[in-house]
């Protein structure tokens, strides 16, 4: 457990190792929870908004595993 002090306007800063435990990057969203008298962080990852900033950036015409494969082909082999 890491301590760390609330300063001016109630600000927090989230601790290195937590940050790095849950993945956290500059710009992400986290959900405060209070579960049973405590705070939880949940990072918002998949959600709906999330999703529907990125509807419409890929144009593709034909079968989806076309897509697919073409995807695959731009990556390269991943095995």
């Amino acid at each position: 457990m890491t301590e760390v002090k609330v300063h001016d306007k109630y600000l927090v800063v989230i601790p290195r190792d937590v940050r790095e435990t849950l993945g956290l990057r500059i710009g992400e969203t986290v959900d405060f929870v209070v579960e049973q008298g405590k705070a939880v962080i949940y990072p918002k990852r998949g959600d709906p908004a999330s999703v529907e900033k990125l509807h419409g950036i890929i144009k593709h015409k034909g079968a989806i595993d076309e897509g697919i494969e073409k995807g695959y082909a731009v990556m390269g082999d991943e095995s």
